[in-house]
């Protein structure tokens, strides 16, 4: 197919609001249909971090025909904690919320439409002007990496590529079928921390279904979050207001579509657990969890992880994403890495070379800088 003929920039207000049901069939459409790249997450994630950012939605067009959608942002950032320099990144980047970012481009159109959008960007001048740009948390399976790769690699202007990962369990099946897949050690320790919980106590599950339950769940995971993260000299990540506000409107816009799984263990009256998910196409996100840490020596978090994902199964829920990192303990929950990556791209200009030329000293340097370290241990 031929190449986007032009460019636009349109403010978020009216790319999530007049031309949402456009971005809707946008990216259902693409191979990075995710919850992260919806209107509903966007909006919400731009409604509470906006400050600081400069915001540039672009459209790439083929006549009046939307081609593409490239939801992005622009803010002053130190590199390597030095010099300061403009950073190009997917909107929804830079807060550790959003995951599985990309380009919104229909599957099959990815050849034409991303040289197309890389071309117009490298010769961006006033709002999309930028020193480095930071492609994070792409889906290693999507199309959109290779074509970027290659077209940063082939200009000079890849510095860096990391990957990162999350873990994913299966959930298809029966729940005796899932806990059957578990390890022996971990068989026996789903079933004996629910048998022990539920032994002489009254224990539920509760599920956020109207805004005044989601406020007052909210509430509760914030105190039992910021709780937790005490006991070990730390504040949690729901200190500051901007992340309250946007769990807040986030989980009003989830709730309105369906896609909210709120859930609430509630032992003797008393809610001691909180797991914050999203649903979405046959997956089941978890953004965020807190426990009561009285209740700690009785595992509450786990005990309604396992109520959580047996409820997931009996409704056809297809996968649960842990989301946020690899660790031994997903992975004891039947999971499987995901891997997403981060590209790290030159811009144009004086500073885009002085930052090019600091991450090239950095790369020649790091085995030095290694053997220091070890030597002054």
């Amino acid at each position: 197919m031929n190449a986007p003929d032009r460019f636009e920039v349109v403010e978020p207000g009216r790319a999530l609001g007049a031309l949402e049901p456009a971005w809707t069939e946008m990216l259902q459409a693409s191979a990075a249909d995710t919850l992260f790249l919806t209107p509903e997450w966007m909006g919400a994630w731009w409604a509470a971090y906006a400050r600081g950012r400069t915001p540039a939605v672009v459209l790439a067009r083929r006549g009046a025909a939307i081609a593409g959608i490239l939801p992005l942002q622009i803010a002053e950032e130190r590199y390597r904690g030095g010099i300061r320099v403009r950073v190009l990144r997917f909107l929804g980047d830079g807060t550790h919320d959003s995951d599985y970012l990309d380009f919104i481009v229909p599957r099959g159109d990815e050849g034409s439409v991303l040289p197309a959008f890389w071309a117009w960007l490298r010769g961006g001048a006033g709002p999309l002007k930028y020193d480095l740009a930071r492609w994070n948390e792409m889906p290693v399976t999507s199309p959109h990496v290779a074509i970027a790769r290659g077209l940063a690699a082939a200009s000079g202007g890849l510095l860096d590529e990391e990957r990162v990962g999350c873990v994913v369990a299966p959930l298809a099946g029966s729940w005796d079928a899932y806990v059957a897949r578990l390890s022996p050690r971990m068989r026996t320790k789903v079933r004996s921390l629910r048998r022990n919980l539920e032994s002489g106590r009254s224990v539920s599950l509760r599920r956020a279904a109207t805004e005044k339950e989601l406020d007052q769940a909210l509430d509760s995971l914030f105190t039992l979050h910021e709780r937790r993260w005490a006991t070990r000299g730390e504040s949690g990540v729901f200190r500051g207001t901007e992340k309250r506000a946007f769990y807040r409107s986030m989980g009003r816009a989830l709730l309105r579509r369906g896609w909210l799984d709120l859930h609430t263990l509630v032992v003797d009256d008393a809610a001691v657990a909180h797991q914050f998910c999203a649903r979405y196409k046959g997956t089941s996100f978890l953004l965020q969890e807190g426990y009561d840490p009285d209740w700690e020596t009785l595992s509450v978090g786990n005990v309604l992880r396992g109520i959580v994902m047996e409820r997931l199964i009996e409704e056809g829920v297809g996968t649960y994403d842990f989301l946020a990192g690899v660790s031994s303990h997903k992975l004891s929950w039947g999971g499987t890495v995901k891997e997403s990556t981060r590209l790290t791209l030159k811009g144009s200009g004086a500073k885009a070379a002085l930052v090019s030329g600091i991450s090239r000293l950095a790369a020649v340097t790091a085995p030095l800088r290694s053997a220091l370290r070890r030597k002054a241990r």
